[in-house]
């Protein structure tokens, strides 16, 4: 994945982590950091409504939705149960 960063006019390359913490899906992004951890590009919630927190490639944006429509995770490899709100 790659974004335009207008301040240092290049490509940058996106390394998207999609995980579960407790409520909904937390995308974040392995090569920025925010408070030394991984900054938080996006919260998909059970009812599958994202939310951006911070900027996001067109190519990010558009993995993330169709994981947000299409995708799902189990909680863990011991607990089955859905992170988001089955699809219908």
């Amino acid at each position: 994945m790659f974004k335009f960063n207008k301040e240092r006019n290049k490509v940058m390359k996106e390394d998207l982590m999609f995980c579960h913490l407790g409520n909904g899906v937390t995308v974040c992004d392995r090569l920025r950091k925010e408070h030394g951890d991984y900054m938080n590009i996006v919260h998909i919630s059970y009812e599958r409504n994202v939310t951006y927190y911070n900027p996001v490639s067109e190519e990010g944006r558009k993995r993330i939705e169709h994981f947000a429509k299409y995708d799902n995770m189990t909680r863990s490899t011991t607990q089955s149960q859905p992170v988001l709100k089955p699809i219908e």
